[in-house]
This record gives C-alpha cells, sequence and structure tokens, in this order.
C-alpha cells in the first residue's frame, strides 16, 4: 500500500504558514537601511526585510544543495544508462535463445527420413 505525503505536507506547512501571518501582522514598523558604501538609504517594513532574508537565504541554500548533490546526479544517470543496456542486452540474449530452441526442436523432433540403401554387389566367391 504506497502512502500519500500530502497529509504530511500540510501539517507541517500549515502552522508555518499560520506563524508567518502572524509575524507579518505584529511587525508593521519600517526600518531604514544604510547601504554603507553607497549613499541610499531604504526604508522597509520590519516583516518584508524579514521575509526577503529568508527567502533569499532558501534560495541560496538550494542552489548550494543543488550544485553539491550533482555527483548524486550524475552516478544515477550512468546507471540509468547501463539499465537500458543491459535490458536491451537481456532482450537481445532472450530472442536468441528462443531461436536457439526452435532450431533444436527443429532438430530433434523428426529426424530426416532415410533413403533407402543401394543393395551393395557382393563379390563372386572365388572356387577353389
Amino acid at each position: 500500500m504506497k502512502l500519500s505525503a500530502r497529509p504530511l505536507l500540510w501539517i507541517l506547512t500549515a502552522p508555518i504558514v499560520v506563524i508567518v501571518v502572524l509575524f507579518a501582522v505584529s511587525n508593521l514598523d519600517s526600518v531604514t537601511l544604510h547601504l554603507f558604501p553607497l549613499p541610499y538609504d531604504l526604508t522597509v517594513r520590519l516583516y518584508l526585510l524579514t521575509l526577503i532574508t529568508l527567502f533569499m537565504g532558501f534560495v541560496l541554500g538550494s542552489i548550494v544543495t543543488w550544485i553539491a548533490d550533482r555527483r548524486r546526479r550524475r552516478e544515477t544517470r550512468l546507471q540509468a544508462r547501463r539499465l537500458q543496456e543491459l535490458e536491451h542486452e537481456l532482450t537481445l540474449t532472450k530472442l536468441r535463445a528462443v531461436e536457439a530452441e526452435k532450431r533444436l526442436a527443429e532438430l530433434t523432433a523428426s529426424p530426416p527420413p532415410l533413403e533407402p540403401l543401394e543393395p551393395v554387389p557382393v563379390p563372386p566367391v572365388l572356387a577353389e
């Protein structure tokens, strides 16, 4: 029986969504960001700044994980290619076995009819 992960996904996602909404409603204050080397100041809401920072961390973490996982993806790709080659070889071997069995059955099923032998002339016996 195959179990679905969808209920588990909702059990984990629903509380996170509730926490994010409560955080956004609770932190409506504005924050001024001083971009040090640049002469610009940026005023944003605190919840927006926090959520953008969390999202950027999620994206960067996903990229790092994807890059680190390249060896496993390569091995999986090579194994899938090897599996296809082996399945093709197995199919060919099965076909050859069926053909060999047919030939063997033809050879052993009915022996070829024997042609009547011609009488061999017997030399006359030398009289003494």
